[in-house]
């Protein structure tokens, strides 16, 4: 159909960057919010929000060019699906840098998905996050203007780099159209090495070699333990996982976990951000929280200090106790541990504070005010709704 003739549509599926801006300047005029997505695999993250005058489907801006700078980066449209860029690095034994969840990659996340929500994975002590990663990007403003810089989305931004701007904004500043991301030489070989406990965690991050991954694992009713994976040259990892075993009390070797780049999910999920020395008491006040409201809770992260909380079985409805466990945790206050909601039923946003502190919520204001100014960017979906 012609969108310069049609009704605008409720749904729409464009399928090249030129449409898409048509379709929002469309928007802009009509004053009607948008929402965008791609595999939809963070789409019932972040409260509930109001039906959207328009809806667009990114999966048929899905080209991907060859590869670019020597072969060390990719572009590709926004829908491309992660898996599908997997597949393509690895014809030439390579695979994206930053590292990224598997169960959304396993669900169809696509590149413009991950970049939004700034999504990462357990790999992230030797590796650079994915906002550390993204070159460039090709962006869609709220009144249809097409962007390559932070600039064309409005004068005052012409110092800041669009891809740091738009990586994590969950669709509110802008519609990710295009990217370009660095890539990297696959590893030969990847072992993991299992350790009771979460008292060795912090001390591996100064260790002489850092491993490539340190997750603690709390299994709902069950004590805590450490995963490592070490990856490289095959005689390297060999060796330093003989290291490890030999220095680590009760450390042994491993097959890779089941739940391994998967995200914690269930009825509710909490983010935290913690001081790596507060690891071993977030993980004493997740076993008393657990024995004190009678919920099942999960806890699963990075010794680097990011976590994610799964509160209650998947089928019930833990209103109070997800508000009990924030209110405890915050209680610590923002110097030792940052916790906020990011998944739950529809029910819970209402009963609980999803957010807690937010010292810099002015700020995310502010920006969202310069590069939309009527608000019609996925209204809510931001990080303390903004």
């Amino acid at each position: 159909m012609s969108l310069t003739t049609d009704e605008l549509p409720r749904l729409a599926s464009p399928s090249s960057i030129a449409e898409l801006s048509e379709l929002m300047a469309r928007a802009h005029a009509e004053n009607r919010t948008v929402a965008v997505f791609g595999g939809g695999t963070a789409f019932d993250d972040h409260p509930p929000a109001s039906t959207p005058g328009l809806l667009i489907d990114l999966t048929s801006i899905a080209e991907v060019a060859d590869h670019f700078n020597a072969g060390d980066t990719i572009r590709a449209g926004a829908g491309t699906r992660i898996s599908a860029l997997t597949r393509f690095a690895a014809r030439s034994g390579q695979e994206i840098l930053a590292d990224l969840p598997r169960d959304r990659i396993d669900a169809g996340a696509t590149l413009g998905g991950m970049i939004a929500t700034a999504a990462t994975g357990p790999r992230q002590l030797r590796r650079p996050r994915l906002a550390e990663t993204v070159l460039s990007v090709t962006t869609v403003a709220a009144d249809g203007t097409i962007a390559r810089t932070a600039h064309g989305l409005h004068p005052d931004l012409g110092r800041r780099a669009l891809p740091r701007l738009i990586t994590g904004s969950w669709g509110t500043r802008a519609i990710i159209a295009q990217a370009e991301i660095r890539l990297t030489e696959r590893p030969e070989t990847q072992r993991f090495v299992w350790i009771p406990g979460t008292e060795a965690a912090c001390d591996l991050l100064t260790a002489r070699r850092v491993p490539d991954a340190v997750v603690s694992e709390r299994p709902a009713g069950s004590p805590a333990a450490t995963v490592v994976l070490i990856e490289g040259e095959t005689d390297a990892v060999e060796e330093e996982v003989g290291h490890l075993v030999d220095r680590v009390p009760g450390a042994t070797p491993c097959a890779e976990p089941e739940w391994w780049g998967r995200r914690a999910r269930l009825a509710a999920t909490i983010e935290l951000s913690v001081a790596p020395s507060f690891i071993p008491t977030l993980i004493d006040a997740v076993d008393r929280l657990e024995t004190t409201i009678g919920y099942p809770l999960q806890l699963r992260g990075s010794a680097t200090g990011s976590f994610e909380l799964g509160v209650g079985a998947p089928d019930s409805e833990p209103g109070v106790a997800t508000r009990v466990v924030l209110e405890h945790l915050r209680s610590f206050g923002l110097h030792f541990i940052a916790a906020r909601l990011i998944h739950a039923p529809a029910s819970v946003w209402d009963e609980v504070d999803a957010w807690g502190p937010q010292p810099g919520r002015q700020g995310l204001v502010e920006l969202k005010s310069l590069v939309d100014q009527r608000g019609i960017l996925a209204p809510g979906r931001g990080i303390a709704g903004v």
